[in-house]
């Protein structure tokens, strides 16, 4: 008698065995192809945009993403993070982007002319972008390496489904392993990596927030619509520095990034109330400052003449109310 691996697998155990096994398998298959959906979804929301390489596909720390106008002078500057993450500050206009890490060229030759890939949306397709509005630019930005210019993407050779699909994977996937682990219902180890399953879909629905979006509005307290023409200077506390200063869009949108220290926003139109927003303390670089703020309207003033007129006009009858307008003019 032979007991041996092979006639291991053909025995109740061994099925059970394999059973728990392709579960398993199954059940990261369906991980690994809805995590560029779920990537997505998480990018889109995290208000930053990500430096990454066009072969490998992970994020560039330590890269320096500017900004010129058409005239060439430099706008703005900043530096992504570890994680590639990174949120540049710019008014509204027309501008070049310049992005430089040693060993790597931009524009991406790799990525030229594409808005999307398998897993990065809101490409940066060239190097020129038109900003409509004050706001952050959150765009995905693909650089390429030097020493790869032969290679093609790693989104080229990976698992790479449509859209359209991997969210349709990711919202039917849970069904679909629950209905194959009904097929062993007295398998604990079946339902366990189910139970492991379904609190990692949770955890990636769960682990991050939405993002503040990447401009403050300014409205009209009354009637809540946009007010445009908003003057918003933005001064350093200690020094009571004027830093910037802009005015708001039709949308009512504005937007500052300031580094650490203290700072007083400052908001004034004719016919409204000012406002003043105080940030005592900011302890982060590159830290956006883009709240939504309400205006109230000044009340029209009325000379007492013109209150007493008025009343008495509402005091009269119909008719003599008229012929007292009429005598005024």
């Amino acid at each position: 008698m032979s007991f041996g691996p092979l006639a291991f697998l053909t025995t109740p155990s061994g099925m059970t065995l394999l059973t728990d096994l392709g579960f398993g398998l199954l059940l990261l298959l369906l991980l690994r192809l809805t995590r560029p959906a779920y990537l997505a979804f998480k990018r889109r929301r995290s208000g930053f945009g990500i430096v990454f390489d066009s072969v490998t596909g992970l994020p560039i720390d330590r890269g320096a993403v500017s900004l010129r106008d058409l005239h060439g002078q430099l706008v703005r500057t900043v530096v992504s993070e570890k994680d590639g993450r990174y949120r540049l500050m710019a008014p509204k206009g027309e501008y070049y982007v310049e992005v430089s890490k040693a060993g790597y060229t931009f524009p991406s030759e790799l990525f030229k002319n594409k808005t999307s890939s398998s897993i990065y949306e809101n490409l940066l397709p060239g190097n020129h972008i038109v900003i409509k509005d004050y706001g952050a630019i959150t765009k995905n930005i693909a650089i390429d390496p030097v020493a790869a210019k032969d290679q093609r993407s790693a989104f080229t050779r990976n698992i790479a489904l449509p859209k359209a699909v991997q969210n349709l994977i990711a919202w039917l996937s849970p069904l679909l392993a629950l209905g194959i682990a009904y097929l062993e219902p007295y398998s604990w180890a079946i339902w366990s990596m189910y139970a492991l399953y379904i609190a990692i879909m949770i955890g990636r629905l769960f682990s991050f927030k939405p993002p503040q979006p990447p401009f403050g509005t300014i409205r009209d307290a009354q009637t809540g619509e946009p007010i445009q023409g908003v003057v918003v200077r933005i001064l350093q506390s200690k020094y009571n520095k004027l830093l910037e200063t802009q005015t708001t869009s039709p949308k009512g949108r504005y937007a500052f990034i300031v580094g650490r220290g203290a700072f007083r926003v400052l908001m004034t139109k004719r016919g409204y109330k000012g406002v003043i927003l105080n940030f005592p303390l900011i302890r982060e670089d590159r830290f956006l400052i883009a709240k939504d703020v309400r205006m109230k309207m000044i009340p029209t003033r009325i000379t007492p003449l013109a209150q007493t007129m008025r009343g008495t006009l509402e005091e009269m009858p119909e008719g003599d109310a008229h012929r007292g307008v009429g005598d005024l003019t």
